[in-house]
């Protein structure tokens, strides 16, 4: 019989982690890591950062090298600035010259933009675009990325090692870059789980077609890991309102064009957009603390993972063994439910019930296991939602919500928010659905981005062929809409 423990007592377990001074404190991260928010600061404070995505970037590039930031005392300037001014001085240092002042012009003309900001010319620019905000909250969504999209580090290490055919003064740029100082410290031994690693496979091809053409990542860097941190968002949000039910396939969203009309009939047709999305991202806390919670019953000293891997786990156990793992659950429910008393006016655990029961039915959920995860999930998503917990839950969600809005929303009026993409952005992830080919058929090119996780209404679809056609994209075999090609020319 396989041993099953609830991780109760002791070290590192439910009582000395969850009960502080008497009181219970939701904390994750320490069994089962599975997002980089925080309930303070909340995520509306970095929506700069999310769109820019530049110090995110950045770091990532430097945190992989296993360099730091570059530390600077500013004196009342800019980082921008003092970066500029650092660059210039060792490049007229290096260079002899009876016109300094000229040359000095031509090197901020031509490597610096209006904000003083350094223009990506190579690789090793990246590293020095920092964060908006200070806070070194947003720091951790750079280690999460890592984790989930940066495993297999040989991605970013053939990336450094290309060489690049800089001319004579992008190679002394280059050499007056500010050194940076190496990495100290250990990093967190518990890394972040990968909750759809499908995604993960379709990244490592799109990286790897990027990085074959440096100009390019330059200039797309960001729309790459940006967009894939969504899609992944959007897809693990769905998932776990799935509980573990249903296939692993990703199950694509609705994206209009953010030049053209959406009507009411056409938002209504669309099975997943910005609202549904953004329900499943409100809750997403209450599925943090659920699996953190969950992860304290271990089998064969293992953690059981998300919904799916328990699912797939307690089917693979004899019946004693699902009874014993079913009786954990009901230990962390009274765990749970018997610390948390603090409710809003009118709020109760007997209240909850009743609304659990309503909940359930609605969602016709029968066997045993399931309502076991869904009500534990439930309550602790009640008790959030209907207590002084509700700030920081919000909070929280908002690390999501305001990074994907600022990057993939747009308000329509009465319509409200839709998800939207723009041309630019169309254009770049068309190229990455053609890849190495030539050319690709119009009919594959949905296909390529429904595996990305976009699809297109009838009316956009056709809004598309006429941008690809007006910009001469398009390359028809006969009149047939199957034999319509779209050329990798962008």
């Amino acid at each position: 019989m396989k041993e099953i423990e609830l991780k109760q007592t002791g070290s590192g377990g439910l009582e000395t982690r969850f009960i502080k001074n008497g009181s219970f404190v939701h904390t994750t991260g320490n069994q089962f890591k599975i997002f980089p928010f925080k309930t303070n600061p909340s995520g509306d404070a970095f929506m700069e950062d999310f769109k820019s995505f530049q110090g995110i970037i950045g770091e990532l590039f430097r945190l992989t090298d296993k360099k730091t930031q570059l530390e600077v005392d500013t004196k009342g300037e800019s980082y921008k600035t003092f970066l500029r001014t650092s660059i210039i001085v060792n490049a007229i240092k290096k260079v002899e010259t009876k016109n300094q002042e000229e040359f000095k012009t031509m090197l901020q003309n031509l490597f610096f933009e209006e904000d003083n900001s350094l223009m990506k010319f190579n690789v090793k620019t990246i590293y020095y675009m920092n964060f908006i905000n200070t806070n070194n909250a947003i720091k951790d969504f750079v280690k999460f990325i890592i984790d989930i999209f940066l495993k297999d580090d040989t991605l970013m290490t053939s990336l450094k090692e290309k060489k690049e055919n800089d001319n004579i003064l992008h190679q002394l740029i280059v050499e007056c870059l500010p050194e940076l100082s190496d990495v100290t410290g250990k990093s967190s031994p518990i890394q972040y789980s990968n909750l759809f690693p499908e995604i993960n496979d379709i990244f490592k091809a799109d990286f790897s077609f990027l990085s074959n053409d440096i100009s390019f990542l330059l200039k797309h860097i960001e729309d790459l890991f940006k967009y894939y941190s969504f899609f992944y968002f959007t897809q693990v949000s769905i998932k776990l309102n799935n509980f573990g039910q249903g296939n692993t396939e990703v199950e694509p969203i609705f994206f209009s064009l953010d030049w053209e009309t959406l009507s009411e009939s056409r938002l209504l047709a669309h099975k997943t957009g910005w609202k549904q999305i953004n329900r499943n991202f409100e809750t997403i806390f209450a599925h943090a603390n659920a699996l953190e919670l969950l992860n304290y019953i271990v089998v064969e000293n293992h953690n059981v993972g998300d919904y799916y891997q328990i699912n797939t786990l307690y089917h693979s156990l004899n019946d004693k063994e699902k009874n014993e793992f079913k009786s954990k659950i009901d230990c962390l429910n009274e765990f749970y439910t018997s610390h948390i008393t603090n409710f809003d006016t009118g709020a109760s655990w007997y209240d909850c019930e009743i609304k659990l029961q309503n909940a359930i039915e609605i969602r016709k959920i029968n066997e045993e296991f399931d309502l076991k995860l869904f009500s534990f999930w439930y309550r602790i998503k009640y008790q959030f939602e209907n207590s002084p917990r509700y700030k920081p839950y919000l909070d929280y969600s908002k690390w999501l919500s305001c990074f994907s809005k600022v990057n993939y929303t747009k308000n329509r009026g009465r319509l409200g928010a839709t998800t939207v993409i723009s041309q630019e952005m169309l254009l770049f992830l068309t190229r990455l659905c053609i890849g190495n080919e030539s050319k690709i058929r119009l009919k594959t090119l949905w296909d390529n981005l429904k595996l990305r996780g976009i699809v297109f209404d009838e009316t956009s679809k056709l809004e598309i062929t006429k941008l690809f056609e007006k910009i001469n994209l398009i390359e028809k075999k006969s009149d047939s809409g199957d034999a319509q090609y779209i050329k990798s020319t962008i």
